[in-house]
């Protein structure tokens, strides 16, 4: 009996544990992202984008968002020590280990919440900024986002640390992300740091995707029972800046994939399409379509025009349509040749038959029909001047 006693409440032990830590919420955990253009704020996918998930560390980026403002301010200097306080130093992991009664750089405690997402180093900040208090700071937080135009978002924390009443979405993490590189140029650089030396230890940053992706430069990472994998991240590539989030992943390695599928699937659609537009003046094959003549119930009651229309290739791959310098007969023609996915012929040459008679037969009929117009040419052409000679003699 004891033995089964001591059983049930481990179990007991092990339920209180994982509510209190946020892991109940595993089972109604949902994913979600989104994509924009950085510059303009432009949505280029939206995935749960308005459902609530806790934010976990990418909570640092509001209190980072407050520290770089008080630093453009000059209320904070990047060289200024903080006090770390009994509260700043008993934060769980991840941390720096910092120890209470010591100091820390306002450029150290940024460069640990960006590379190690150092819950310690978030609160110090937080305290010093909050007036002492980590939880006047996390209201000063939640009025910064609403400022913003964060509408869905609380902060409880300074460090994302589990919270029930801690909440945001997808939507407003992205507007968070490209409002601390738009409102802080000069301070945004730290998210790309890929390692961060700590008294002679070696913080590699959490963001494993730093100089893999092509342009990605930031910008944060995050991780409870409650949220799943979570990062935001800020790729410059060409004359595209895109700013993606993932919450809710399954695993790193799947959140990093999807990461990577988003923007590198945004990027090449806006490549190709900026192509289209500058090169041909068409966005899609119906712009193309729609610029080759009128629709077919416009036709079925108007009379059609004899005339010549451009050749174009369609890229099923890229989604690129591309002009060119030969024509085509009809619209079916081109129609065809985009059906088949094939590349186009050229068929200036040889006209092709629109009737539904084989192409075989048209020919043919071409045929026959030039031998009689020659025909008929002869018979109209003027009989010899020896003929006509001959003729009036008879008639003599």
């Amino acid at each position: 009996m004891q033995a089964c006693a001591k059983q049930v409440l481990k179990v007991l032990c092990l339920c209180f544990f994982l509510w209190t830590t946020g892991g109940a919420s595993l089972w109604a955990l949902k994913t979600s992202s989104i994509v924009i253009c950085a510059e303009t704020g432009t949505v280029h996918h939206e995935h749960n984008a308005d459902v609530c998930i806790p934010p976990a560390s990418l909570t640092k980026m509001m209190t980072l968002y407050l520290t770089f403002k008080a630093l453009k301010e000059g209320r904070l200097q990047p060289n200024r020590e903080l006090p770390v306080s009994k509260h700043a130093a008993s934060q769980p992991p991840t941390k720096l280990g910092l120890k209470a009664g010591t100091n820390i750089t306002v450029r150290q405690a940024i460069l640990g919440c960006v590379t190690k997402s150092a819950n310690d180093a978030a609160v110090a900040l937080a305290e010093t900024l909050g007036r002492g208090s980590e939880v006047y700071f996390a209201d000063l937080m939640t009025q910064q986002a609403r400022k913003l135009g964060m509408t869905a978002t609380i902060f409880k924390n300074a460090s994302g640390l589990p919270n029930k009443q801690q909440w945001t979405t997808a939507r407003d993490m992205a507007i968070l992300s490209r409002a601390l590189y738009e409102h802080f140029p000069e301070y945004s650089k730290v998210f790309k740091e890929q390692k961060f030396v700590y008294k002679g230890k070696v913080h590699p940053n959490h963001n494993h995707l730093l100089g893999k992706v092509q342009g990605l430069n930031g910008i944060k990472t995050g991780f409870t029972n409650a949220s799943g994998f979570c990062l935001a991240a800020s790729m410059v590539r060409d004359d595209y800046w895109i700013i993606a989030v993932v919450l809710g992943g399954e695993n790193r390695f799947a959140r990093d994939k999807k990461m990577v599928q988003l923007l590198e699937t945004t990027y090449a659609n806006l490549k190709d399409k900026q192509q289209c537009i500058n090169k041909n003046g068409y966005k899609s094959i119906d712009d193309l379509i729609f610029a080759l003549g009128p629709s077919e119930e416009y036709l079925d009651h108007v009379p059609q025009k004899k005339g010549r229309i451009q050749k174009a290739t369609y890229s099923p791959n890229l989604g690129k349509v591309k002009s060119l310098d030969h024509k085509y007969e009809t619209v079916d023609d081109l129609l065809k040749c985009i059906e088949e996915k094939q590349p186009v012929k050229n068929i200036t040459q040889e006209k092709v038959a629109v009737k539904k008679s084989g192409p075989k037969k048209a020919v043919i009929k071409k045929a026959a029909l030039k031998k009689n117009t020659q025909k008929k040419a002869v018979c109209k052409k003027a009989p010899p001047k020896t003929k006509i000679k001959k003729q009036r003699k008879k008639n003599k």
